[in-house]
């Protein structure tokens, strides 16, 4: 499947303690301020206004968001509510733990109209962003759909770890990645394919050895050093993208890559990420 990439917004941050400002950066950025949201809305929003700024929407532009863990923040909120507190959760965060209210909000600031949708997956939740984005537009439903990837920091660490099953090795991040997706190349700064279905470590290999030299392979996080070096010493036509040391680790991460590579490179990077014995495999080209 494929589709063109019009427009690339991204917005990661390494953290370590504390949580910036999102609410403050996004007025300087559109002059809109949002009361009611919470730091994962605003990371919705900026990382989409980020894809959009400057770019004139047809209203009928589809939305998909999805997350890795959705808003942690709000949800262990509302927990300290109701389990320590024994009060009711404010009505406020209640509505924001709705992972749709992000959706809404980001709605509402680019003015569109169209389908909005929030996909979860527990393993592959871009790709199956993707995937649901790129049916719509083969089916043509929407001309146009925007595609992001959202994932927000937890103030504490050890409670955000334990949450994402995350040793306290990896640095957390987090991160708000856009892609505005169409059937047309008009004006697109690259493609991206999905393959489809899953692949096993002999599908991989036949794959990767049919790549012409000078493609670039990324890795997510969750293969091993030793596993990404084992395809990449059989692979020797094929170049590593080194992404790592600019971000920490969040579950929407593969669409920040893809975003990287598409602002940093030129030529064709295949992302490569896996659960068990079973591989995901996405590939952006540059035009």
């Amino acid at each position: 499947m494929k589709a063109y990439i019009h427009a690339i917004g991204r917005h990661n941050s390494l953290q370590e303690h504390t949580t910036s400002d999102l609410a403050l950066e996004l007025k300087e950025l559109s002059g809109k301020v949002y009361r009611r949201t919470d730091h994962f809305i605003q990371l919705a929003i900026l990382g989409a206004h980020k894809a959009c700024s400057g770019r004139q929407l047809d209203k009928q532009t589809g939305l998909i968001i999805t997350s890795g863990q959705g808003n942690i923040e709000v949800f262990q909120k509302i927990c300290h509510q109701r389990h320590i507190n024994k009060m009711l959760p404010r009505p406020v965060d209640f509505i924001n733990l709705l992972s749709n209210a992000a959706g809404f909000y980001v709605a509402a600031h680019l003015g569109l109209q169209g389908t909005n949708h929030f996909v979860s997956h527990h393993h592959f939740s871009v790709q199956m962003a993707l995937l649901s984005a790129l049916s719509t537009i083969e089916q043509q439903q929407n001309m146009a759909m925007l595609v992001g990837g959202v994932d927000a920091w937890h103030p504490d660490r050890q409670l955000h770890q334990k949450l994402l099953g995350r040793n306290l090795q990896s640095i957390p991040g987090e991160g708000s990645n856009w892609m505005l997706l169409t059937k047309q190349p008009g004006d697109s700064r690259g493609e991206i394919r999905l393959t489809l279905p899953y692949l096993d470590a002999t599908g991989l290999n036949h794959l990767l050895n049919k790549q012409a030299s000078g493609v670039f392979l990324s890795f997510s996080k969750k293969i091993s050093e030793k596993h990404r070096a084992e395809i990449i010493n059989s692979h020797a036509q094929c170049l590593h993208y080194w992404y790592e040391e600019t971000c920490g680790t969040y579950e929407t991460l593969p669409m920040y890559v893809l975003n990287s590579f598409l602002a940093t490179e030129q030529g064709t990077m295949i992302h490569i990420d896996k659960h068990d014995e079973q591989y995901m495999v996405m590939s952006v080209k540059t035009r």
